[in-house]
């Protein structure tokens, strides 16, 4: 199977340093963790840490469209998970509607990336 240009721009070693250096950051600053206010589903089966991990993979590839997204997120699931999450892979409008909750735009990310990771990290 032939590899697609945004895949080819990480590894599963760069999601799990990634992953790492990420939930390092928000423990330090106190992170939240949330659950889905909703009320369906389980409560936290998509910690808030995860969708915002799955958007700086994102940017990394830089991927235009939240199907995109999604493609690009179920080959790492397991390394973007860890051992803290133990769900399958979220649907796509599931993922696009946290992606759209949490302000998070296609192509260009959302403001939290740049407050934790050097802009070197995510070209």
């Amino acid at each position: 199977m032939q590899e697609n240009r945004s895949e080819s721009m990480v590894s599963k070693q760069w999601v799990k340093e990634t992953r790492r250096y990420f939930l390092d950051f928000l423990r330090a600053t106190h992170f939240p963790e949330f659950t889905d206010p909703r009320g369906r589903g389980s409560p936290g089966v998509y910690p808030e840490w995860l969708i915002m991990l799955i958007g700086v993979v994102a940017v990394k590839c830089k991927v235009k469209t939240y199907v995109e997204i999604h493609r690009l997120s179920t080959p790492y699931w397991a390394e973007l998970c860890g051992q803290e999450v133990q769900a399958p892979p979220s649907s796509a409008s599931q993922l696009r509607e946290r992606l759209k909750k949490i302000c998070f735009v296609p192509g260009s990310g959302a403001g939290y990336m740049h407050q934790i990771f050097p802009p070197a990290s995510l070209r």
